[in-house]
């Protein structure tokens, strides 16, 4: 086992609208959890302070960071090599998981070697009309599905 400051941690935030992270050994979603408040927020992502203080003084984000750092450090102790990659979603990977990444990221860095990765965060306009249609189609499936039942 890797001692705790050689250990290499690599961060992901994703949108779960683009996909799932791949080759990840944990996966957490955050799209359960409410949005910022903030006015005009789509100007800005989850690195903005503005926006991270809002989303990280929320109780359901302290709880979710606290949670995922308890688990981290209980994977880490266990684990035989020495990296470990860590995925956050949220549904279009702009906001709540780059917020969550970038807390972790300044929490975990004090005892360990960390490297953050937003995934999502430099898509396209086209890229995100693409997803609404996406979107679109799969609620039009699954509405005809329930009114088939």
């Amino acid at each position: 086992m890797a001692q705790i400051n050689e250990f290499t941690i690599k961060l992901c935030s994703f949108g779960y609208s683009f996909g799932v992270s791949q080759d990840m050994d944990l996966l957490y979603s955050i799209r359960h959890l409410p949005m910022t408040n903030v006015e005009n927020y789509q100007r800005y992502d989850g690195r903005h302070k503005r926006i991270q203080n809002e989303l990280l003084s929320m109780p359901e984000y302290e709880n979710m960071i606290k949670s995922i750092m308890d688990q981290l450090m209980n994977f880490v102790s266990n684990r035989k090599s020495s990296s470990i990659s860590v995925a956050v979603g949220c549904e279009e990977g702009q906001h709540r998981s780059v917020a969550v990444v970038e807390r972790l990221a300044e929490l975990l860095s004090v005892t360990c070697h960390v490297e953050v990765n937003h995934r999502d965060l430099q898509r396209t306009r086209y890229d995100k009309k693409k997803q609404r249609e996406r979107i679109t189609k799969r609620d039009t499936k699954y509405n005809q599905y329930d009114e088939d039942c």
